[in-house]
Formats: structure tokens, sequence, C-alpha cells
């Protein structure tokens, strides 16, 4: 059963100040010299192919899907639309807590939607910071949830799913807070605008869970980031919209034949920035395209947190930076960026021969995954390489 209450929609905020962005700060770094960012899926969160089966419950390819839940060292996160179901170790869980209780920031950075985020947040370990729509969107997370403070989200309660090991601390309810300092500058018209954040109505839906009323229409929308959009949408390209504030996405499965079959060209385009407007910044991974604002984007959202978890950072301390002060699992080209930014990158897994050649010719770049160790078992040994680090007083 989903543990998140009226999660499906854009939360509208309680509050328009910043001043309690700083108090949303729940790690002491003042004794640790790193950070660590985290993407989710295929770093963290993995969909092992051999525990699924052919069943009963129909999956996308008119096939019954059906997973083996008996695996009791795995969190099963709930099916996607799609019938994907992903899994999280328990170790892994454990894993980043220990991070943590070392007074090490750790953050949740994805390109998912933020309603995609918030559902799964029960099932993914606690962090210091999540990040969605690849930077467009920062969220700290709040525990006395019946206080009512600058950027709370309205209708978001977070019930923690138990694990195995997992400490009583880890099962306290928590509400999300947004930096609206961050929301400010993303919302300009020279960046995504303010239509993306509108109150949703939320209605129930046929499967249990809320379903969207519309939001307001592409066409309707101000900031570059939409007019951009609509010059996509008027050259025949499908956008997926829903459930983002900051951002959109271009997936080349749902494009009509012809644009389909010249998506690689247009994915070549994009990577050149060629008619890509100055403001904007995009990123290619798997067959999809998401555009943000240029400000945005995984590596400048993880320079900018990491500026708030340590002292003088915000200050613009030239001594402060990724490459001297933080770490990252990732795992897709849209991690590139990120990965080279940071003093180490760790892979367990790697998804494309673009990041197959950026480890080897990096080696700050260090694949964990290896014959023999995969996915949930290559997540693990990352996490244990940069505990080691720490405890080691090598960071």
């Amino acid at each position: 059963m989903m543990n998140l209450l009226c999660a499906s929609f854009i939360p509208l905020l309680v509050s328009t100040t910043a001043s309690g962005r700083r108090s949303m700060m729940t790690t002491s770094s003042s004794s640790c010299k790193m950070a660590v960012f985290s993407d989710i899926d295929g770093t963290l969160v993995h969909y092992p192919k051999h525990l699924m089966q052919q069943g009963n419950n129909s999956g996308d390819d008119g096939e019954d899907t059906h997973y083996d839940d008996n695996n009791s060292d795995l969190l099963y996160l709930p099916p996607s639309k799609t019938g994907q179901r992903g899994v999280i170790s328990f170790k892994t869980l454990r894993l980043c807590q220990q991070l943590r209780n070392e007074g090490v920031p750790f953050v949740l950075v994805t390109g998912a939607r933020s309603t995609t985020l918030f559902q799964r947040l029960p099932y993914l370990p606690r962090a210091d910071a999540y990040v969605s729509e690849s930077g467009g969107r920062i969220f700290y997370p709040h525990y006395s949830i019946n206080d009512l403070v600058d950027g709370m989200v309205d209708g978001v309660l977070v019930q923690p799913q138990p694990y195995e090991g997992c400490p009583s601390s880890h099962l306290e309810p928590f509400t999300l807070v947004e930096d609206l300092l961050w929301r400010d500058e993303i919302s300009n018209l020279e960046c995504a605008g303010t239509d993306g954040y509108s109150k949703l109505a939320p209605r129930a839906g046929s499967d249990g869970f809320s379903t969207l009323t519309p939001p307001i229409p592409i066409e309707q929308r101000s900031g570059k980031l939409w007019a951009h959009a609509r010059s996509l949408q008027k050259q025949g390209f499908f956008l997926d919209s829903s459930g983002y504030a900051t951002a959109f996405r271009i997936n080349r499965k749902h494009q009509e034949d012809d644009l389909a079959s010249t998506f690689d060209e247009f994915l070549h385009r994009c990577n050149n920035r060629d008619g890509v407007p100055d403001e904007l910044g995009c990123s290619t991974n798997l067959g999809c395209v998401d555009f943000y604002p240029k400000m945005s984007g995984k590596k400048n959202v993880c320079d900018y947190i990491l500026r708030n978890f340590f002292p003088g950072g915000r200050d613009s301390d030239a001594s402060i930076s990724l490459k001297s002060h933080a770490c990252c699992l990732c795992d897709d080209d849209n991690d590139v960026e990120m990965a080279l930014a940071c003093r180490n990158a760790y892979l367990p897994s790697v998804t494309s021969e673009s990041m197959r050649k950026l480890a080897s010719e990096n080696r700050n770049v260090i694949v964990t995954e290896s014959e023999g160790r995969i996915e949930s078992l290559a997540t693990e040994a990352a996490l244990e390489m940069i505990l080691n680090d720490v405890k080691s007083n090598n960071v």
C-alpha cells in the first residue's frame, strides 16, 4: 500500500519566504570533509531480470509479470505503471545510514519528476536533501510534521518502510520543505517560470492512487523552458511534462514513426546544443532527452547544495568544491558532468559505451560492477569503499 499521502500532484508551498532553508540541514558536517551525492535508478535501486517470471498480471507487452518476493534481503518498491518493479537491498540502506552516522551529508539526486520521487521516498535511504527534475527542485526533510515552516510541501507525508537492521529513528515520519532560494532562481521567466508549480487538486483514482486534474497546458506556461517546449511541439515531438515543474522530457518511444526513425539525429543535435536556447540545458540518456534551465542540471545543483553543508561555502570560498569535498554514485549519460566534477565517482552499473569510455579514461571514475558482482552487490561495494575512506580519515 502506498505510504505517501497525496503525493501524485505537483504541490503548492505553504509559504513563499526562504528563511528556514538552512534549518532543514540535518547532518552536521563540521568534522567531515566530504558529501555524497547519489543517483537512484541503476545506482541504488535496481531492476533484476532474474527476479521476474511470467505469471498472471499483465505487463507492458501483454504478457504477465510476477516478481519473486521471497528474497528477504531486498526491499521492493511499488510497481510502476509500466510494470517494472525496483528493488533496493537492506545492506544498501544500512550503508547509506552508516555514512550519515559518520557525519557525511548524503543527498539523492534524480532526473525523475517530483511526483515519482515523492511516491518512492518511503523505500529509499534517509537523506539530508532530495533533488528531482535533473536539479530543478530541492527538498529537505522536516521532522516536526505538525509545524508549518517556510517552504513546506503541501500534502506530502512520508512514512518510511522498515528494513532489517534499520534504527528506530529511520521510521520517524517526515514532511518535505522546498529550498525557496533555489526555486526563486529556477522559476524566473528566463528559466522555467512559475506556471508548473500551480496547485492541483487530487481526486480518487480507480487504481487506488490520487490522479491529476489537468495542469496548466504547455501552451499557456510562461518562461524560456516552455517557449522551447512549444517550438518542439510544432516540430511534431510528443513532450512529457506531467509531474514536472522545471523540466520536460522527450522519449523516443513516444514519438510517431517518422520522428522515432530519425531520433538518433535529434539526440546528436541536442548533445551538440544545436537548436537549444542559451538559457537552457539538456541531457540525453537511454533514448530520452531532458530539457531544463541551464542553471539547473545535476552538477550545478550538487555544487549549490554542497556549499550549504560546509562553513564558508555560501561565501564562495574557493576551497569548497565538488572536486575537493564530494563524491557521487551514478550510472547514466546524464550523470557525466556530475561524475567529472566530483573527486571520485562510483559506477555500480554501466548503461552505455560512453560511460564505459569515461571510466577507462578517468581514474577517479571507478566501476564497482564485475563478473559475479552486479546490481545491489556492486552498489554495496561502492558504498563500502566510500565508508572505508571516511573511517580511515582519508576524507
